[in-house]
């Protein structure tokens, strides 16, 4: 079993002059107590198609680990694509802001290799088998559930990956015991609390999630090989 990872995600955006910038401390690795900001490393703002459309850049000597990212005035769909030295490359689906904003510390971050790699070789031993681990890509996500309603539509959920060539990857899926432990999920062991996808392919990945009250989402990533697919701290829309 698991020790849950944890991070919780928001923005608050402050409209003033321009230039327009959104802003704030990207993380080293998962954020718990000890972890440090980026200071080395790459941030880069893609569209859904793929293509570069903004960099990030540091723009304050003295704070390193503060990134910064002009925008383009218009909201946008984009995935944040940030990498380090030790890092895998973590891949974030957001909107850019329409107006200059901040992100709060511990938003954004790129998970180190060595944080990650435990996760998946102790999911294997759950397991009894090898998880396949290629250069292809990986998907690691955790449930935010925000009523009780969430926590019902998350036991026994379903989520999959999608490919571009028809591939269908079913997920993982782990929910937390009394002990705050992970173990592998089914319909008598409370809702998901996390879920992973390892050894997909590059290219177009569609993430579909049906909870068990009829709530649907789906979050597209166009994936490289080596990359971590970051679905963490994931929400379900509002229930109407």
């Amino acid at each position: 079993m698991l020790f849950l990872l944890s991070i919780f995600s928001c923005t608050t955006p402050e409209p003033t002059e321009r230039p327009l910038i959104w802003q704030g401390q990207v993380f080293a690795d998962i954020p718990v107590d000890g972890v440090g900001g980026l200071t080395v490393g790459e941030l880069t703002v893609h569209d859904m198609n793929g293509d570069v459309v903004a960099t990030g850049v540091q723009p304050d000597p003295e704070s390193p680990s503060t990134w910064q990212i002009p925008l383009p005035g218009d909201p946008e769909d984009v995935e944040l694509r940030i990498s380090g030295p030790e890092q895998l490359t973590t891949v974030w689906r957001t909107t850019l802001p329409e107006h200059r904003a901040f992100w709060f510390s511990g938003t954004f971050f790129a998970a180190k290799e060595a944080t990650m790699m435990p996760v998946w070789d102790t999911l294997s031993e759950m397991l009894g088998e090898p998880l396949a681990q290629t250069a292809g890509a990986r998907l690691y996500g955790e449930t935010l559930a925000l009523t009780d309603d969430d926590l019902e539509a998350w036991t026994d959920a379903t989520v999959t990956v999608y490919d571009a060539d028809g591939g269908v990857h079913p997920a993982i899926t782990l929910s937390t015991t009394d002990e705050g432990l992970l173990e592998l999920s089914d319909e008598t062991t409370g809702p998901v609390s996390a879920f992973t996808v390892t050894d997909l392919p590059s290219g177009p990945l569609r993430l579909v999630i049906d909870a068990s009250d009829g709530r649907h989402v789906v979050m597209d990533y166009n994936a490289e090989d080596g990359d971590l697919l970051s679905a963490f701290a994931f929400t379900l829309p509002e229930k109407r």
